[in-house]
Order: structure tokens, then sequence, then C-alpha cells
């Protein structure tokens, strides 16, 4: 159970930097407002040459590895609930790097999940 926790917490952290890395690379090319097809088309070969969304893109990778060696070792009932831990770290990332507001409504609820992931981590 140690080494799947360990696991499963490095890849929440792969899972929150890839979507903190994406969200950073899409607020360079701005929100998409044409949905013409050519312009469907710039707006992608964009969106997959911007640096931060490769980086989101690897990280990405990163934790897909990394859950699928989970999988390898533990039920998934039990460890998709432990992925909800990403609530929490992806909140933190979006404040410290994006300089995102988080109302405490959103708060309290990521706590509310956090406080389930430990009673479902318990069951094992």
């Amino acid at each position: 159970m140690i080494r799947a926790t360990l696991v499963i917490l490095v890849a929440v952290l792969a899972s929150s930097l890839s979507n903190v890395f994406s969200r950073r690379g899409m607020q360079t090319l701005g929100p998409l407002e044409d949905y013409r097809p050519a312009h469907l088309l710039r707006f992608a070969a964009a969106s997959v040459s911007n640096r931060w969304v490769l980086l989101g893109l690897a990280a990405g990778a990163v934790n897909f590895m990394l859950w699928l060696i989970v999988l390898s070792w533990a039920d998934v009932s039990w460890a998709l609930p432990m992925n909800a831990v990403e609530y929490a770290v992806t909140a933190g990332m979006a404040v410290c790097w994006l300089k995102e507001r988080v109302a405490p409504r959103r708060w309290a609820g990521i706590a509310l999940i956090t406080a389930g992931v430990g009673c479902v981590m318990g069951s094992w």
C-alpha cells in the first residue's frame, strides 16, 4: 500500500503540473472565439506548438504511465478516489503560479473531498 500511495502522490503531482502548464499555455493563446474550420486549425497548431502546452502534455504522459503502474498493484476502487487529492494540489498550484483566486466555498469543497480520500485510504 505504501508504494502505491507514494506513486499515486507523484502521479497526482504530475497531473496537477499538466493542468497548470496547459492552462498557462492557453492563457498565452487567449480564448477560442471563432469556430470556423480554418481558425480551429490555426488555434490547434498554436496550441500544440506552445511550450507550456507541450510541458503539460509531457506531465500528463508521466501521470498516465504512473497510473498504469498503480493499477498493476492496487484495486481501481481504492486508487481512483486517491486521485481526488489532485483537486487540492492543483488549486494550490493555481493560486501560487497562475495567481488565481480560489473562493472559500471552493476550498471547503476541496477539503471535503480530501477528507473523503482519507476515509478511502484507510480502507485498504
